[in-house]
């Protein structure tokens, strides 16, 4: 780590850590606030630095320890509470957002921050009529604050008063509105405009909110790049071409809580599947984990440095311990003997977890292509999902996605249970029956019903999860289909190498 010297003073660091901060440098930010924090620990801005730079990289517990500090240093300051909720709501620690919240009520009651910090945990939690409440209780306070028109077209699907819409495209055309803002602003504009029936005025909308949201995505190096995602699904393909032996089963623990991987694209009905098995009592929901991420950057580190043998012999021997990093990660599921991890990007990994995990269910959730690709490009996707921004960039990335689970589905087809997205929406009883019946779980009413449990759900599915099973959104696609040339024509453009599989089976046509 780069070190400031002692000699260095306030000034210095300050300036090196905003101009860090408007590169969106968020290692260096890290590195510079660290030192400065150790030099001067009483320095309350320091602390905040170097909280932000962590929570940029989604590194949320230690952000909310480097925040702690602060409010160690200022522990009256109400704003610092509302600061640390945020950080609890993304570390998904709801508890914790709402202990500090309430101190921060009981301070000000009537703050716009306080009001909005308070829509965002009960929208997170569902409790979606408070989250309006507190939601219009801002814009009253806070009439031009950008995230509370954002999160009241999440509420109302698109379905704005016209003074709303009027305001949203006056902040969203004003280039002194920050950039995350307006991206936030634009993707909200399209829906309300597409509710409208609007439609080349919304496709706009949402061209422009990519069009920042890229940008913002490539400052901080995230690009995406056609030609390593088909070097790794190589990469893959080689590794897991003959199966892997290891010995780690003698040291497996029956009574730890296990995961049941559910894995697809985003926007194909995973959040649905994991509601369905989360209502069941023997599961709880994990949301998207980071657990098997981690060991896959490693194994692909391995491969492009020393070649997939090397790769193989790494997974043979470190299966063990990458299992119980794994387990130790798991949120706590209480009493619950399995714990969803619907994180999407584990279809790179079905191999490894049939290595690390034989106990565990895999459940695929698949959509059409382009009602998939469409959904993702109508959202506002972070930096991580840099083919999220252009329509070219999702359909090549959706069809090496279908390539990799023919290739998963050709070695294991038994162990991969398909939940069709159209199916789950027009014959929810008889999906859901097979769905637990793979999982081995005793079929439960709740599971029928999943809009009316109470868990938590931190996706973009939030609000439609709330509500009965229905087949009311299965085609948002049609009316769109002049402005989508670009996806349907990256879909079909599989590269040569990946073209052998069935592209209809995997929800290409």
């Amino acid at each position: 780590m780069k070190q400031y010297p002692r000699q260095f003073s306030q000034q210095q660091l300050r300036g090196a850590a905003t101009t860090a901060a408007r590169l969106r440098d968020w290692p260096e930010l890290a590195r510079i606030a660290d030192n400065w924090a150790a030099i001067d620990p009483s320095c309350v801005e320091a602390w905040q630095h170097l909280s932000r730079a962590w929570f940029e990289q989604s590194c949320f517990a230690e952000a909310i320890t480097a925040f702690n500090q602060v409010l160690q240093l200022e522990p009256d300051n109400h704003s610092h509470h509302i600061s640390t909720a945020r950080l609890a709501m993304a570390a998904q620690d709801y508890a914790l957002a709402r202990h500090h919240l309430s101190i921060a009520e009981s301070a000000q009651p009537q703050s716009g921050e306080v009001c909005y910090a308070l829509s965002r945990l009960h929208y997170l939690t569902g409790e979606l009529e408070l989250s309006e409440h507190y939601c219009l209780q801002t814009i009253k306070t806070r009439p031009d604050f950008p995230p509370a028109y954002v999160n009241l077209g999440m509420l109302r699907e698109g379905n704005l008063e016209d003074d709303h819409v009027q305001t949203i495209i006056r902040l969203f055309n004003d280039t002194r509105v920050h950039p995350e803002y307006r991206t936030m602003l634009g993707f909200t504009l399209g829906d309300a405009l597409d509710r409208r029936e609007q439609t080349q005025a919304a496709f706009d909308a949402w061209q422009q909110a990519n069009e920042v949201n890229r940008a913002i995505s490539e400052q901080e190096g995230f690009k995406y790049q056609p030609e390593q995602q088909e070097t790794e699904l190589q990469l893959l393909k080689e590794i897991f071409a003959t199966p892997i032996t290891s010995d780690w089963l003698a040291e497996r623990n029956p009574d730890r809580a296990l995961p049941i991987f559910v894995l697809g694209m985003p926007r194909s009905g995973s959040t649905l599947v994991e509601s369905v098995l989360a209502s069941h009592s023997d599961v709880s929901g994990g949301g998207e984990l980071p657990g098997l991420q981690i060991i896959y950057e490693e194994i692909m580190q391995t491969a492009r440095q020393q070649g997939t043998a090397v790769a193989r012999h790494l997974i043979s021997t470190r299966a063990g311990a990458w299992r119980e990093q794994y387990l130790h990660a798991l949120p706590d599921g209480q009493s619950a003997r399995w714990v969803v991890d619907k994180q999407p990007l584990n279809f790179r990994l079905i191999g490894l977890i049939r290595i690390l995990f034989p106990e565990s269910p895999v459940i695929y959730t698949q959509r059409d292509a382009v009602e998939t690709g469409f959904s993702i490009w109508r959202h506002k996707f972070a930096k991580n999902w840099p083919c999220a921004h252009r329509l070219p960039d999702i359909g090549h990335f959706l069809a090496l996605h279908a390539a990799t689970m023919d290739m998963w589905q050709q070695q294991s087809e038994q162990l991969i249970h398909i939940v069709k997205h159209e199916d789950m929406v027009q014959q929810p009883e008889t999906v859901i029956k097979n769905l637990l019946k793979h999982c081995s779980l005793q079929e439960q009413s709740d599971c029928f019903s999943p809009h009316k449990s109470k868990r938590a759900v931190a996706t973009f599915s939030a609000v439609q999860v709330k509500k009965p099973i229905s087949a009311k959104y299965l085609d948002r696609s049609s009316r769109y289909a002049n402005n989508l040339v670009e996806l349907n024509q990256a879909l079909r453009d599989v590269p040569t190498q990946h073209s052998h599989f069935n592209k209809q089976k995997w929800g290409i046509k």
